[in-house]
């Protein structure tokens, strides 16, 4: 099997093209919103943590704390409390205390926040709905099998590079 033919790089050409899509897509969503930075990113670990969906990567289903903000972003605690103070003072996020540990900080979407991004992105979900429905269950299973094995491969290179740039 020829790893270069013409139809695989014609899949991989439109997977990148996909990517920076949705990237220029979330960056106009960042700009619209005032958000500068790695605000637009850390505003949407918020939203979907407080979703409990999965769909941004975080690896657990409750709000997010500071600490594990800084360990999704990769920055040191000085910088995130910096972009949380932005976020909070845009009327983004608010904290909390945890009612179960009063010490515990929680940091949550605001209702406009959530709203705003309901707005930006519900319609690009009910627009590639649409094209999903041009496939059948079997066809969605492989673009699901192959979208996800890209995500794994993406994420390690990405690992391997930070470790080995």
């Amino acid at each position: 099997m020829e790893r270069h033919n013409p139809g695989r790089r014609r899949t991989a050409d439109h997977l990148y093209a996909s990517a920076l899509s949705l990237a220029r897509t979330g960056e106009t969503f960042d700009r619209l919103r005032g958000l500068q930075g790695v605000e637009g990113e850390a505003l949407l670990l918020v939203l979907e943590a407080s979703r409990a969906d999965g769909r941004s990567g975080v690896t657990e289903s409750e709000p997010i704390t500071p600490g594990r903000l800084g360990r999704e972003l990769r920055l040191p605690s000085a910088s995130v409390t910096a972009v949380v103070d932005r976020l909070e003072r845009g009327g983004h996020l608010r904290r909390v205390r945890d009612t179960g540990d009063r010490r515990k900080v929680l940091l949550l979407p605001t209702e406009e926040a959530e709203r705003a991004h309901t707005t930006y992105w519900g319609g690009l979900d009910e627009r590639i709905v649409e094209v999903m429905e041009r496939f059948s269950p079997e066809e969605l299973s492989i673009v699901d099998r192959f979208l996800r094995g890209a995500t794994a491969v993406t994420e390690g290179y990405r690992a391997e590079r930070e470790e080995h740039p």
